[in-house]
């Protein structure tokens, strides 16, 4: 065999494989570029997450300042009301019986009226 029969397919079979390199080459460029897109995304996505976290803490922070604030004035009221109720009640407790057909006395009418107006000043307008 002569050497031109085989220059033939040896050019073919470089070119083949030239190709293949450089559809490699390609390739992989393409994967680090892809790659590196992806990143980008990632750190954009967590940076988005995060901001998303510090406005719900914030608002977490918030409600609870506010929930402190109504439990702080819950304690108040209940401290200064609950002397006052226990008094009423125990006033109500000692009074006597009413006969059948009698309409409460003035110190009866006092009482409900006052145990009205407390329980009317701790609810909130």
């Amino acid at each position: 065999m002569s050497p031109a029969l085989y220059r033939v397919p040896a050019a073919g079979l470089g070119l083949l494989l030239a190709m293949a390199l450089a559809g490699a080459a390609g390739w992989f460029t393409n994967g680090w570029r892809h790659g590196a897109e992806i990143a980008e995304l990632q750190r954009a996505h967590a940076e988005f997450r995060a901001t998303l976290s510090e406005a719900a803490l914030a608002d977490i922070q918030a409600d609870a300042a506010t929930i402190r604030q109504a439990a702080t004035e819950f304690a108040t009221i209940q401290s200064t009301l609950a002397p006052r109720m226990s008094a009423l009640t125990k006033e109500l407790r000692n009074a006597k019986p009413l006969p059948v057909g009698c309409v409460p006395d003035a110190d009866r009418v006092r009482n409900l009226d006052a145990a009205i107006e407390a329980t009317n000043k701790i609810i909130p307008r």
